[in-house]
């Protein structure tokens, strides 16, 4: 997440926006605490909570194959792969209520949004 997020502003030049969707995407926080980074994601914040659930969003409802999964069976098949002795298997095991409201906030703008359109 840090790693990524530098790369992409100190090499590629990226807008500081995409660099702080990569640092804070998905578990990025509750990892960062994990390992005692969190000083090193703030230099990447605040995220814009909006992006940050719309990429949690497309991590979440799809598998690492690209196929359209379950938001709740992506997080069992994260935990099932990495195990509890796994930094990532404690991040997301403390992370998942919000990951899933952040699904669920993302789902919510898209039926709104729908709705809009076809009115």
């Amino acid at each position: 997440m840090i790693d990524g997020a530098r790369y992409l502003r100190d090499v590629v030049g990226a807008d500081p926006r995409l660099c702080s969707i990569v640092a804070f995407h998905t578990s990025s926080p509750w990892e960062a605490v994990e390992l005692g980074l969190s000083e090193a994601l703030d230099e990447f914040g605040p995220a814009e909570h909006e992006l940050v659930d719309a990429i949690t969003f497309c991590d979440l409802t799809s598998s690492p194959t690209g196929q359209l999964v379950d938001p709740a069976q992506r997080l069992m098949e994260v935990l099932d792969r990495y195990g509890p002795g796994h930094v990532v298997f404690r991040a997301v095991s403390a992370a998942r209520p919000e990951l899933l409201n952040r699904v669920e906030r993302v789902q919510q703008r898209r039926a709104v949004a729908a709705k809009e359109r076809f009115s």
